[in-house]
Formats: structure tokens, C-alpha cells, sequence
């Protein structure tokens, strides 16, 4: 407990001798001189404490331009220097002409509302300083009532004490509500004034602090005592007229010149009304709240969901997005020319650094104002069609398979249990399995994937970036036919890019306290080897073959090797593709069909996709050096053997690709040893069976 100061000792002083008139007023309200016998004593919780306040945060992109603000209040904290002297000036005519010399309290205040709360019969008028204001807003709170108003008279006098009045004044001025959702002056400046300017984002800009004329500082300072009621926007008369006693006030205390008030009294209010809330203008600020509040990776924010909310929306952060803005504008680009057709079609695009995760640009569909549904993030995303393909080679090479075992590609295809599929086009016939991936062959890979297993073929996509699907073991599970996000598999192509390394998708680079003090830094966040080098390094090889002379010649790009995968679903409603370039540059994902249905017309992946990639990867990679792929590695050099339904089997019988499109029969399989064993059925291969439209995951 304080004991009473100086300054407590004069309010005692003033109201027992000097102020009996205020101590009689103060007496007609009380029940009893105890509660004044009480408040000499006070205890000064929270005096040099005073509540935190909630502040806005704000988010940058890769270069450090903002692209947005999240909070529950509109502030900024800013230090009274920043402030304008004018700014400040206008505020205390208006608030508390004798700031720089009261203790923290107005006798003559007190005297006003004590005579007029006397003949009211309640406290119905404060004569509040702005050290009582602070008081009130910080450490007490609105209610009317004498014990509160002599509690806030004791405190205003002991926060005097302990701090100086640039110190209380630069705490009000960010405390204090201007109304129209901003808190503080920065924020109010910021928010009130907005500005045309057909250069700016939106054709228009807001006023800096600094940078707003001797009206708006009087306008600002008359909305004080009631922001609302004098809003600008809403009743324009009533802020005309707090404007003019502002200026007159400061007229009167010397600040400014009757010709400057008047001219100032001739301005223009505002016309362009701000936004009432912080909530996400754009998709890139959406997906950055959504992952701050609920990645772990994040977790140096917050335990919880909760905390991690609290510390985003009221905490004052500095995020920092991942986005690249020129290959943000090159995304958009991509989807609006190569796209966009034909009417109501769209896509996403996702591209990631496979060295730290990090997303460098992000298209979700028709753009953020027409649907803040992000096709690209969000679940269930859409059927990725033969891209997933990519996931059953990384779990065959890594169970030993190799890019020269044959396997049979007739079409079409049945087995057992699991039903049956369809080439998407013509071709058949045994054949390595380096050649059905360069030709996207349904068949082959639905026998590879029953040979490798399920639980192989679903941890593997797991540990590669599929995470938001429940992935069940169905024949078509590796022609895409489970929706994935096109984030979850430009996260595998970056997996495969890094020879095998899977980083987690990083939206925010960097987090920055108020203080300064770095919270979270993406440099800290380490990758984790969930398959092979040597897998990854083959399959690359594998995926080279794609665009070199595959289904992805349309993803070849200038001067410059890349690995690459199509996808094509029933109907030709998805059009996919995925890309690579060597020395893990970049990696990208491109979904192109309709965001509201599945409706024909999005071709196949190599004529649409692939294309598209071609041109986001050429102008992302512009001025950048052509680095090598890995060198194909063991894993590619192993002997072939033959791919079976039931198993790799060793090729004892001396098999050979056939010829052309005319299927081929695997013989009976030979009395070896199964290579990895299984527990699925036997089948006898090839089959031939009716043709059907379970075709999924064509080129």
C-alpha cells in the first residue's frame, strides 16, 4: 500500500479546508465520509500498471509492403513524438486545457460537476482531466458512481506522481477512441482520412501521422467526448460543429491565430468511409490468420488456438508473409490468360521453395472478392488426377522397385476385390515402368500400386504433404481420384525437388513483437528426410522423362531442365500439372476446371496445364541461373524384374517390352520370393474385361 504523497495530502487539504464547497457536494452523494476516509488510503492497483491495450497487427509480403491489418481494435501504438505538437495542442484545448499544470486533477472541474451532480442527485458530469480519463479507460472503468469518481481522483493524482505528462499524454493519446473503429491517433489519422489516389491499391491511400491538416487535428480532437454521436460520415453537421469549438479552443489558448481557424473551419470533412473491422481483404492475409492460428509451427505465439488468436489479433504484430509479389502478379497472370477459358473456368497455382517451404506465390480460384473459398488451401481441394502418380513411384522406388522392372499396362484392367480401371488413352502392353510413367499408364500404375501396397502408398503420401484427406485403399487411389489441394502437392513435387526432404508449407517468414523482439523466424523450422536421396533423385529422373518425352512436353521450359507430372480426370472436369527445376529452385502445382462443379471442359493436363506451368516457371526463374537435376543415382541402375499384382517378382524368364500397343502376356508368375511380401490376393494377369469409365488420372 502507497502511503498518501504530497500531492494526495493537497486533495485532502483542498477538499477539508480550501474546498469546502466541493467537499460538501462530494458529501451529499456519499453514503458516509467513510468511503472518502477509504479512498485516502487507496490501494494503487494497477498505477504503473495500467491495462495492456490491445493492438492491431499488421502483415507485409516478401518485400515489405503491407498487405493487411488483423486486430480487434484498430491501434498502433506510436510514441508522442511521432504525434504532430498541433495533434497534441487540439487535444488538450479540447480535453484539458490545463494538462501541462494540474496534478492530475481540475479543482475548477471538480467544483462544475460536483455543484451540477449535486442537483441531479447522481453523477451525471466527470470534469475529467486527462489523467482522469486514463485512469478510467486503463485501470478503473465507466461506471457512474462517486466511489469510482473518488477512487479516480485518488489515482489520477498518484499516476501524476510516478509519471511524467508526456508520459500520460502519449498513454492517452493511444488509448482513446475516435470512433468509426480507430483507436489511437495513428490508427484514427489513418482510418478517418483516406484520401483518392488512382495510383495507390483500390485508387485510394490513407493520411499518414504528420501529414493531416489543422482541421482534421480539430475535427479528431472534438470527437473525443463522443465519437459516435459526431461521426463525420454520419452526422457531418455535428462534426462541423465540433471541429469549430475546437479551433476556437485552441484560438483561445494561444495555439493558433483566428485566420488559421478560420480557414481551417472551411475544409472538407472526409467522404471516403473506412472499413469498420480488420478482417482479411485478400487471400494471402486469410491463409496467413488461418495458419498462424492453427499450424503448430507457429506455436511460439501460443500454446493454444486460443492464445495464439489473442496474440495475432491483439498483440501488435509484424508478419511477415512468404509471398513474392512478382511472382504473386505472375501467378495471377498465368491463371487470368492461360486459365480462364472456357466461361466460368479458372484455376490455383501454388509455388513453394522445396529448400525451406516457404510459398512464394498462391492463386485459390476466381479470386477472394468473388469467393473466400481458397481452392488451392483448403479441404477438399480437387481430384489431382494422374499427378498423385507421383506418390506410388516415390513408395515403389523406395521399396526397392525399379525404373526397369516391366509391368503390364493392357487395358482394360480388373482385379479381384478391388475392381477395375482404363487406360485414359490408347497404349498397353508390358513395358518398363519408366516408359508408363513418361505415358501416364492407368493400368501399370494400379498394378504397381497394388504390388507396393496400400499402407506403403498412403504413409508415403502422408509423409510427402498429403495431410488433410483420409486416404483409403482403393484401386484408384493413385490416379487422384481422393481430392487433394494443389498446396498438398506442389508440397510433394518439393519434396521430390529436395532430393527427399519434406519442409512444411511455410506462409510467414517472419514474426515481430512490438518490442522489436523476434518471435518466430522460418529459418528455425528444419526439414525432415521422409524418403530416400536416391528414391527422390531417380524419380526425378523419371519426371524429366515426363517433359522431355512424355505427356508434359508442354511444361519444357527455355534453357532450363524441369521434372514434371500430368493429371486428367473423367470428363476432362481437372486439368493438373506439377513442376520442378533443378538444384530445388521452385516448385509449382497448377489445377485448371470449373470452382463450382465438376464440368467438362478443362482438357487434359498436358494441353492446359502444362502450358501454364511453362509460362509461371519461365518468368518466376527469369535472370535466374539453369542449374542441373541430381544425377539419376542406384536407385535407377538397379536389374529390372517384373511388376505384379501380388509383388515385385524377379524377371527369370527373360521378359522383354513389347512392341507398339499390343498387349503382352506376363506368364505365370515363376516360384520366387516376393519382393516386398504381401497380403493381398492373388489375381492371374493380365485380365480382360469389359471396358469402363473408371479412367481416372489420364495425362
Amino acid at each position: 500500500m502507497l502511503r498518501p504523497g504530497p500531492a494526495a495530502t493537497r486533495l485532502v487539504t483542498t477538499i477539508v479546508i480550501g474546498g469546502i464547497a466541493i467537499g460538501a457536494c462530494l458529501a451529499a452523494l456519499l453514503p458516509g465520509t467513510a468511503v472518502f476516509a477509504k479512498s485516502y488510503a487507496y490501494q494503487s492497483n494497477g498505477v504503473g500498471q495500467l491495462r495492456a491495450l490491445a493492438q492491431r497487427s499488421t502483415v507485409y509480403d516478401a518485400s515489405g509492403n503491407q498487405i493487411g491489418q488483423l486486430g480487434t481494435q484498430n491501434r498502433e501504438d506510436v510514441h508522442l513524438a511521432e504525434v504532430p505538437v498541433q495533434l497534441q495542442n487540439a487535444v488538450i484545448a479540447v480535453e484539458d486545457k490545463t494538462f501541462w499544470t494540474n496534478d492530475g486533477i481540475d479543482l475548477n472541474g471538480v467544483f462544475r460537476a460536483a455543484v451540477r451532480n449535486v442537483s441531479s442527485g447522481q453523477v451525471v458530469q466527470g470534469g475529467s482531466t486527462i489523467t482522469q480519463q486514463l485512469v478510467k479507460e486503463r485501470i478503473l472503468n465507466s461506471k457512474r458512481d462517486v466511489n469510482r469518481k473518488v477512487k479516480e481522483i485518488i489515482l489520477a493524482l498518484r499516476l501524476a506522481q510516478k509519471y511524467s505528462k508526456r508520459q500520460i499524454l502519449e498513454e492517452y493519446l493511444n488509448t482513446v477512441y475516435f470512433g468509426q473503429g480507430s483507436y489511437g491517433v495513428k490508427a484514427a489519422v489513418e482510418r478517418l482520412f483516406i484520401q483518392h489516389d488512382p495510383s495507390a491499391p483500390f485508387g485510394v491511400r490513407t493520411t499518414q501521422l504528420g501529414k493531416e491538416t489543422l482541421g482534421e487535428d480539430a475535427m479528431l480532437a472534438g470527437l473525443i467526448n463522443n465519437p459516435e454521436g459526431n461521426n463525420p460520415f454520419t452526422n457531418p453537421s455535428g462534426a462541423r460543429i465540433r471541429r469549430h469549438v475546437a479551433l476556437q479552443r485552441m484560438v483561445t489558448e494561444h495555439y493558433i491565430t483566428p485566420a488559421q481557424a478560420a480557414a481551417a473551419d472551411q475544409e472538407p470533412l472526409p467522404t471516403i468511409k473506412p472499413a469498420t473491422d480488420l478482417r482479411p481483404t485478400n487471400a494471402w492475409v486469410a491463409e496467413v490468420q488461418l495458419r498462424l492460428f492453427t499450424d503448430p509451427v507457429y506455436a511460439a505465439l501460443g500454446k493454444t488456438q486460443a492464445e495464439r488468436r489473442n496474440a495475432v489479433l491483439k498483440g501488435g504484430l509484424k508478419i511477415f508473409a512468404t509471398e513474392d509479389p512478382g511472382m504473386q502478379n505472375l501467378a495471377q497472370n498465368v491463371v487470368n490468360n492461360d486459365l480462364s477459358s472456357p466461361a466460368g473456368f479458372t484455376g490455383s497455382l501454388v509455388a513453394i521453395d522445396p529448400k525451406t517451404g516457404e510459398v512464394k506465390a498462391m492463386v485459390g480460384g476466381p479470386g477472394f472478392l468473388q469467393s473466400q473459398f481458397n481452392i488451392a488451401t483448403l479441404y477438399p481441394g480437387r481430384q489431382a488426377g494422374s499427378t498423385w502418380k507421383v506418390i506410388t513411384l516415390a513408395a515403389a522406388l523406395e521399396s526397392g522397385f525399379s525404373p526397369n522392372d516391366l509391368v503390364d499396362g493392357t487395358s482394360p484392367c480388373a482385379f479381384p476385390v478391388w475392381g477395375q480401371t482404363q487406360n485414359a488413352e490408347g497404349g498397353g502392353g508390358v513395358m518398363p515402368l519408366r516408359a508408363a510413367t513418361a505415358g501416364s499408364v492407368n493400368c501399370a500404375f494400379a498394378r504397381t500400386e497394388l504390388a507396393v501396397g496400400f499402407p506403403k502408398v498412403i504413409d508415403t503420401a502422408h509423409k510427402m504433404g498429403i495431410t488433410q484427406q483420409t486416404l483409403k485403399p482403393i484401386l484408384t487411389l493413385t490416379l487422384g481420384t481422393i481430392e487433394s489441394t494443389a498446396l498438398e502437392m506442389a508440397t510433394v513435387a518439393s519434396t521430390i525437388a529436395d532430393e527427399g526432404v519434406h519442409h512444411p508449407p511455410l506462409f510467414v517468414s517472419r514474426i515481430v513483437g512490438p518490442d522489436g523482439q523476434i518471435i518466430f523466424d522460418a529459418k528455425n523450422v528444419q526439414g525432415q528426410q521422409v524418403i530416400s536421396k536416391d528414391t527422390a533423385d531417380c524419380e526425378t529422373d523419371l519426371l524429366h522423362g515426363v517433359i522431355t518425352g512424355g505427356t508434359g512436353t508442354g511444361a519444357a521450359l527455355n534453357g532450363r531442365d524441369a521434372a514434371g507430372k500430368t493429371g486428367t480426370t473423367d470428363n476432362l472436369t481437372d486439368a493438373n500439372f506439377l513442376e520442378f527445376t533443378g538444384g530445388a529452385q521452385l516448385a509449382d502445382f497448377i489445377w485448371h476446371g470449373n470452382p463450382l462443379a465438376k464440368v467438362p471442359g478443362a482438357g487434359f493436363g498436358g494441353a492446359t496445364a502444362a502450358p501454364a506451368s511453362r509460362d509461371f516457371m519461365n518468368g518466376a526463374l527469369q535472370g535466374q541461373p539453369a542449374l542441373p537435376l541430381p544425377d539419376p543415382g542406384p536407385a535407377c541402375a538397379r536389374p529390372g524384374g517384373v511388376i505384379t499384382p501380388i509383388g515385385r517378382l524377379a524377371n527369370t524368364q527373360g521378359l522383354v517390352p513389347g512392341g507398339g500397343t499390343t498387349p503382352q502376356t506376363v506368364g505365370p508368375p515363376p516360384t520366387v520370393v516376393i519382393e516386398p511380401p504381401t497380403t493381398q490376393p492373388p489375381v492371374t494377369i493380365p485380365v480382360t474385361t469389359p471396358p469402363t469409365t473408371a479412367k481416372q488420372g489420364g495425362p
